[in-house]
């Protein structure tokens, strides 16, 4: 479905109807910690007063479904793709297929009694669809950069990624969050302990938050994202309350206008697919 219809039709319906549409274990009333308190966003695991207090007013009318953009950047084969699949539709695909340009998911939940849209750009890591997926780098309040914990190289490019999408989307203050992928292939806990820790000077140096997981297995996924849909939240909320001039619709219709003009961009390159394939 075209992204732009897509929250043309949820802005119609029922708020009754739109929570409880919302799956119970996307549901969240505590914030949900960190998975260590070293390399960490936010260390402290609480919702601001003031952003309960919003929530409470927004329960008593019909609140805005506020939107949180997601990019996954990182090198080929390192996990981003079955990450979004892993948290989207709780499945594991062995057969990759590389990503070619840009794939979109939405994944929503209910945060503090008001609804919340995670719309996660999953770009290609391939070298010559980086003009591509570097277009839809703007408006991200999120950005992951994944690696493959069983290749420390690719923990260095994913610094590079970071670095280079901050250099498109510097002034948006995005939040960064490293993530090491295929958890489940290192068993032994010496060698884990020391890629756990060069991952964590990697994440403190691009003031990252630093996550660990198994798409295979479904370790840390869901906590993870949990994670960035309560600090993405309390930080759309506290952007607006911060805010005299721009009304929480405002805000959520500017995002909107994001989502359409990159859904029309993103159809008229899915077309153009073929023709980048073969250069």
């Amino acid at each position: 479905m075209d992204a732009n219809l897509f929250y043309r039709l949820e802005s119609q319906m029922p708020i009754a109807t739109l929570t409880n549409s919302i799956p119970s274990d996307r549901k969240i009333d505590q914030f949900v910690p960190p998975y260590g308190y070293l390399s960490s966003i936010d260390a402290f695991p609480s919702f601001d007063e003031n952003v309960i207090n919003y929530s409470t007013n927004q329960r008593s009318q019909k609140p805005s479904n506020l939107i949180c953009k997601l990019v996954l950047i990182g090198d080929v084969a390192v996990g981003k793709s079955c990450l979004a699949t892993r948290l989207c539709h709780n499945t594991f695909d062995r057969n990759y297929k590389a990503t070619i340009g840009v794939d979109f998911e939405v994944e929503k939940f209910l945060i503090l009694g008001v609804p919340m849209s995670l719309q996660i750009w999953d770009t290609a890591g391939q070298e010559r669809f980086k003009c591509i997926a570097a277009a839809y780098y703007r408006g991200a309040h999120v950005i992951i950069a994944v690696f493959d914990m069983n290749d420390l190289d690719t923990l260095k490019s994913a610094e590079r990624w970071i670095n280079e999408a901050l250099k498109t989307i510097a002034t948006d203050n995005p939040l960064i969050y490293l993530v090491g992928s295929k958890r489940d292939l290192i068993t032994d806990d010496k060698v884990y302990a020391k890629i756990d820790q060069t991952a964590r000077i990697t994440a403190k140096r691009v003031n990252a938050e630093f996550w660990s997981v198994s798409s295979l297995t479904g370790h840390q996924v869901q906590e993870f994202f949990k994670r960035i849909a309560c600090v993405s939240y309390q930080m759309l909320v506290k952007q607006q309350l911060n805010s005299s001039n721009t009304s929480i619709e405002k805000l959520t219709a500017k995002t909107q206008l994001a989502v359409s003009l990159n859904s029309n961009n993103y159809i008229t390159k899915q077309q153009s697919k073929e023709n980048c394939c073969s250069t």
